[in-house]
């Protein structure tokens, strides 16, 4: 046995351990999903913060601190309004992976009953 384990760790190893909340209902899923859909959205900032940082300011509106903050607000928009039209997949291949993972501890909770 560990001896760097805490006396904590006796206690939890003791109590019965609880199943994963499953995403079973509407309304977690739904939140499940908007929470990735942000993720990508913010994934797809950054990737296109790296493609716009390339591109060289337009002198017509006269550069500066006020057009980098537009810049990047409209870059943020422009992650949100892509991950919300279906974006790269990302969302979908998170999503898959999550509820994979909770059918694996649902199972091996069930068989450790």
């Amino acid at each position: 046995m560990n001896s760097t384990l805490l006396s904590t760790d006796f206690v939890s190893s003791a109590m019965p351990q609880k199943a994963a909340p499953k995403i079973s209902n509407v309304v977690d899923s739904e939140k499940a999903r908007k929470a990735v859909e942000d993720f990508e959205a913010f994934f797809i900032s950054q990737t296109f913060e790296q493609m716009y940082s390339t591109v060289p300011v337009n002198k017509t509106f006269g550069g500066g601190n006020a057009e980098k903050i537009f810049r990047s607000m409209l870059i943020d928009e422009y992650g949100k309004m892509t991950a919300k039209a279906g974006g790269i997949g990302l969302t979908d291949q998170i999503m898959a992976q999550l509820l994979q993972q909770q059918e694996v501890d649902s199972t091996s909770v069930a068989k450790a009953e």
